[in-house]
């Protein structure tokens, strides 16, 4: 049994997962790299930045969004995986691990790759247990023939699926494919995915200025996890044939990193194989970036995308000057709940249109009360909508609602 003390800012982030079944489970371990600080010796210091953001890399490119790690010591990187059997698990942190070693030190010596399977929690730091090497390739392949012949087992995520952020908060991801008519041609071009970031517990949803607070990383975390669980949806959609496009929502926040944008290029990529022509990049949280950083981030994500719009959510009282010339083909904005009545549509409506007249040429108004406002804002000259309504809108009812309103208004 090794015991490890952390700082109080660490143990105070792993306290919401003293109560987790993935405790029990056995879906936390530390990863140590010790042994490559010792090989290193006078070059870790130097090389230490570059170590650590490899291990990240590795990490996220072997166990994708179903994980949550933390750096609790200077050589210990604490990985929780939310799904999965318990052997699994630890083999894909030691062929993580094992890749680490490859990359800055050529080999490794089977005992340099250690792995160890944390039982029990405290109010210091942690206990854990070495896990055994030899006998675990053995239990991982004996634990997936159990999941053969029993897929039920395979469920081990916990109901709560939860991405713990850099504070310990428990948040909880939602997402949900909104359909997107074109209104030219009246015509579905593909789906939107839309999130919602729930508070594990309240199941109260975060709004903006909640989201605004969290780190960098957290945010990076909420994105992928909202592109994972929209291309799940389209996974099992895919038998009603290929469409078009999707949207995907993506935060400037992930985007201005190097890590996030490899993240998310890795994730557009894979988007790709679900439609037919390529996928939209909504890049939302954009209302005070200044305009040469919002251009650097939108040239350099630009090549993967079919398009790029701009999400502002609500309608600014004029142009925003730092959206000019910024990269975007498209603005995008969520008509409020409470656009009931026609003519307050109407005015809402015509402001989002002035407000994107000087910054580009399409304009999708999202989330529209009924199918009457969608024909109202292909009248007023909007390029795409969509429904708040479950219900796609039928074109054919589209377009009558179009000329009625075009008699009327």
């Amino acid at each position: 049994m090794d015991t490890r003390a952390f700082s109080p800012e660490i143990t105070s982030a792993m306290r919401n997962l003293r109560g987790s079944a993935l405790l029990t489970r056995g879906h936390i371990n530390l990863m140590s790299l010790e042994a490559v600080a010792l090989r290193l010796a006078d070059r870790w210091e130097r090389r230490r930045d570059a170590v650590y953001a490899y291990a990240v890399k590795t990490l996220e490119r072997h166990l994708g969004e179903a994980i949550y790690y933390l750096r609790v010591s200077e050589t210990d990187f604490l990985v929780i995986q939310q799904a999965g059997g318990k052997y699994a698990a630890q083999l894909a942190c030691l062929r993580c691990l094992g890749e680490v070693f490859t990359y800055f030190l050529g080999a490794a010596d089977p005992a340099d790759l250690v792995i160890r399977e944390v039982t029990r929690l405290t109010d210091q730091g942690l206990e854990a247990v070495r896990v055994d090497h030899d006998a675990l390739a053995v239990a991982a392949e004996r634990e997936q023939e159990a999941v053969a012949a029993s897929p039920a087992a395979a469920d081990t995520t916990e109901s709560w699926s939860p991405l713990i952020t850099s504070n310990g908060r428990r948040l909880r991801v939602s997402c949900a494919l909104e359909p997107v008519i074109e209104l030219k041609g009246f015509a579905k071009i593909g789906n939107r995915i839309t999130r919602r970031v729930l508070s594990v517990g309240t199941e109260e949803s975060l709004g903006a200025a909640d989201l605004q607070a969290l780190s960098g990383r957290d945010i990076e975390k909420i994105d992928i996890a909202t592109i994972a669980r929209g291309l799940d949806r389209l996974r099992s959609e895919e038998g009603e044939g290929r469409l078009l496009s999707v949207i995907m929502p993506v935060s400037f926040t992930s985007l201005s990193s190097q890590q996030g944008r490899s993240a998310v290029a890795a994730m557009l990529q894979s988007a790709k194989s679900y439609v037919r022509t390529g996928v939209i990049c909504e890049v939302c949280d954009i209302k005070d970036v200044p305009q040469t950083a919002l251009l650097a981030a939108t040239s350099l994500i630009g090549p993967a995308c079919l398009l790029l719009t701009g999400g502002l959510g609500v309608v600014p009282p004029r142009p925003p000057a730092n959206l000019r010339s910024a990269g975007l083909h498209a603005l995008s904005f969520e008509a409020p709940q409470g656009l009931v009545g026609d003519a307050e549509f109407h005015r809402w409506a015509t402001a989002a249109l002035n407000a994107s007249k000087p910054i580009a040429k399409s304009v999708m108004l999202y989330r529209l009360n009924s199918q009457r406002h969608v024909a109202i804002a292909a009248l007023l000259g909007a390029s795409h909508a969509s429904l708040r309504a479950a219900a796609p809108a039928r074109p054919a009812q589209v377009a009558d609602d179009r000329r009625m309103a075009d008699a009327t208004l």
